[in-house]
């Protein structure tokens, strides 16, 4: 079972949740079935996100450079971005250079 599949099993989990957790897995290396630690640690990251936004939540829309850089995307995968430029930077506003720095190593890992 993939990392994936995995995540994609737990039925508590939104969509854009199960999107993030996959994301922060991939950049962790985790290639197959995901041990209780990898996915305790992924939901620790995902909860640090979340709080990073609540504490420092946007102030409008992104620039345009990055609207544009990321509309033919699907949710999932903008989702996917923002997780992986958040575990690579640290950052939930990220730059355009972050954006597809992340979405570079998207691709790489998940070969799309």
């Amino acid at each position: 079972m993939s990392v994936a599949d995995s995540v994609a099993n737990d039925h508590d989990l939104t969509r854009a949740e199960k999107a993030f957790l996959e994301a922060v897995l991939a950049c962790h290396g985790v290639q197959a079935q995901p041990s209780e630690s990898d996915v305790s640690g992924a939901m620790n990251v995902m909860l640090a996100y979340a709080q990073q936004v609540q504490d420092n939540p946007p102030e409008g829309a992104p620039s345009l450079i990055i609207r544009r850089w990321l509309s033919p995307l699907s949710d999932q995968d903008r989702i996917k971005i923002a997780a992986t430029a958040f575990v690579l930077f640290g950052v939930t506003k990220p730059s355009i250079f972050q954006v597809r720095a992340a979405q570079r190593q998207i691709s790489g890992v998940t070969g799309t």
